[in-house]
């Protein structure tokens, strides 16, 4: 039976799941809901959030218990408890950025923001994401050790948000480069991101930037 997930038609939140599956070549279902249908759906989720990932009779939200789940179940989670350990700083550290990053997207003010934003914020995180890797990974190819991990598909998907929104900022940062560089040409990774299962965009319509291709 394949995997379910359940989420808008969009990458988001979901991206990381998709891209673990593709990499270890398990097929799944996009389950995707609109707006109006999450009104109905959503009362009859636990925490009332997206994405849900359904594997047989286990039904999981919270998207990083998702990713720690296929992590464990893949073996995509370090070879020692110390690695496991450096997995799960690093996923929390991208969580922060991943949100403060969003949050600019969806904030009203985002065009009067968004340069400050590049200059400082911006800077300062992928700073310590590149001295936390320079620490943590024993190759240019993954974050941790010398066997990817989960966090690699988060780390790559928090990267492409960075691409498009300010390229000019994330060339600057070789080491997070050569890892983003090093899991999307991976073969899995490379045909899905040329494939049409891929959603467009980063984000809903709604959001200042990310909601359209373009900007995807």
């Amino acid at each position: 039976m394949q995997p379910i997930i359940t989420y808008f038609a969009i990458r988001g939140r979901a991206e990381p799941i998709r891209l673990m599956l593709e990499e270890v070549g398990v097929s799944y279902i996009d389950h995707y809901v609109s707006f109006r249908e999450w009104q109905d759906l959503k009362p009859k989720m636990p925490f009332k959030v997206l994405p849900s990932y359904k594997d047989g009779d286990l039904l999981i939200v919270e998207s990083r218990a998702i990713y720690r789940y296929l992590a464990r179940k893949y073996d995509l989670y370090g070879r020692n408890d110390i690695e496991a350990v450096q997995c799960d700083i690093l996923d929390e550290a991208i969580r922060d950025a991943q949100q403060a990053l969003g949050g600019l997207f969806w904030d009203k003010e985002f065009q009067t923001k968004a340069d400050s934003f590049k200059k400082n914020e911006l800077v300062s995180t992928l700073n310590n994401l590149e001295d936390y890797l320079a620490r943590t990974a024993s190759s240019d190819s993954h974050c941790v050790g010398e066997s990817i991990t989960f966090v690699d598909f988060i780390l790559w998907n928090y990267l492409d948000w960075v691409r498009t929104f300010s390229n000019e900022t994330l060339v600057r940062f070789p080491i997070l480069c050569r890892n983003k560089q090093a899991i999307e040409t991976r073969p899995n990774i490379q045909a899905y991101l040329k494939s049409d299962r891929r959603p467009p965009t980063l984000t809903v319509s709604k959001a200042l930037f990310g909601g359209t291709p373009e900007t995807s």
